[in-house]
């Protein structure tokens, strides 16, 4: 099935290639996953792209009145100039045209365009439609929950691929619970957890690719404030809403237990503005050499420094909302410190200290909160 015509407005057919594109591999110039795969029938149109670890669909129904299918049909065709070529045009309806899955055909205006379809449609691969409960286990999660969630925890990833499994983060369904622990194994360690509806009583533990969470999270954001459909599946992890359907492969393995990370005591907390944290750390890092940022508790407020050899060396600080335990100094890498800083949600943030040689544990000051921060020290002479 291959002799596809439609006409779509152009806003709707640029967004709905945006939301795909993420998925195309930047380096597959002669794969068939360097395209972007079209589907029209009598419900609507749908776009879909994939690197193999992460699929994403998204859905033009035909009752929004921006799209009118005449022939149903499919096509693959080359995605960077298939989303330049639109995005370019003027702001008209577009007619996608294809006769065989050979070539399709773009006009908008006075704009003309032959673009060669790539290989057999049918080909392309697919995105696993949602089945049976009692098959598959599913929740529902609100959308900006799980952005949230995702968020804040996905900072803490492993960039490295000599341990795969730290490259994802660890999602838990348990009860009336979800949670979401990602750590680097070395410096940095982040868990949120979060009270989600279970009525089908889903317990669920797998590990998902950080860098498709963090896409996913990005895709849901710009699609409205609905709830999240979540299924697991044997190998993969299944997210949809109305337009919306993001499948990701998972990582294989056992998450390394976290816990006997988090120091059980500490010696010293101080309660700081997060906002006047932020800007002192920016201002601080300018000057950082190897990214290393000091922090020092002593009266009468948390005093931040770094140096830069033959630059020059930088002291600011901020005064604490409240204190108590002992005066510290630590060194921690400040590029860490940043991003960890800006995942945050609270306008004061608690910080912990054990021992120089334990990380500092940074809290929000609402007890009822369930996120933890963990970011270990930079042992210097």
């Amino acid at each position: 099935m291959s002799r596809l015509l439609v006409h779509i407005s152009k806003s709707v057919l640029v967004k709905a290639l945006q939301q795909v594109y993420r998925a195309v591999p930047s380096h597959s110039p002669n794969s068939l996953l360097s395209g972007l795969y079209i589907h029209a029938d009598s419900e609507g149109i749908v776009f879909r792209g994939s690197n193999t670890s992460l699929t994403l669909q998204y859905k033009v129904d035909i009752q929004d009145g921006s799209v009118h299918v005449v022939r149903s049909g499919s096509i693959v065709c080359h995605a960077k100039y298939l989303y330049e070529l639109v995005r370019k045009m003027n702001d008209d309806d577009v007619i996608l045209e294809a006769k065989s899955q050979s070539m399709l055909h773009i006009s908008a205006g006075g704009t003309f365009v032959r673009l060669s379809g790539m290989s057999q449609a049918e080909e392309f691969p697919s995105i696993v439609p949602p089945v049976s409960v009692a098959l598959y286990p599913t929740v529902q999660v609100p959308s900006r929950l799980l952005i949230s969630v995702i968020q804040q925890v996905v900072v803490a990833v492993s960039t490295s691929e000599s341990r795969p499994i730290l490259t994802g983060v660890s999602l838990v369904i348990q009860g009336e619970r979800l949670t979401m622990i990602a750590t680097d194994g070395i410096v940095r360690m982040a868990t949120r957890t979060v009270a989600i509806k279970n009525e089908a009583g889903v317990s669920a533990s797998v590990i998902v690719p950080g860098t498709n969470l963090l896409e996913i999270s990005r895709l849901l954001g710009e699609d409205g404030d609905e709830p999240v459909t979540i299924q697991f599946y044997p190998h993969q992890i299944y997210f949809s809403t109305n337009r919306l359907c993001m499948q990701s492969a998972l990582i294989e393995g056992k998450y390394p237990p976290t816990r006997d990370l988090v120091p059980s005591g500490y010696i010293s907390e101080v309660t700081v503005n997060l906002s006047i944290l932020r800007q002192t750390v920016d201002r601080v890092s300018v000057l950082a050499e190897q990214r290393l940022i000091t922090l020092q508790a002593s009266e009468p407020r948390l005093v931040l420094s770094a140096d830069t050899s033959e630059i020059g060396d930088m002291c600011d600080g901020l005064a604490w909302e409240s204190r108590s335990g002992e005066d510290f100094r630590i060194t921690v890498n400040g590029k860490y410190l940043i991003s960890t800083l800006r995942s945050m949600e609270s306008d004061c943030i608690r910080i912990r200290f054990a021992d120089k040689r334990r990380p500092i544990i940074l809290l929000p000051t609402d007890e009822n909160a369930s996120w933890l921060f963990l970011l270990n020290p930079v042992l210097t002479n």
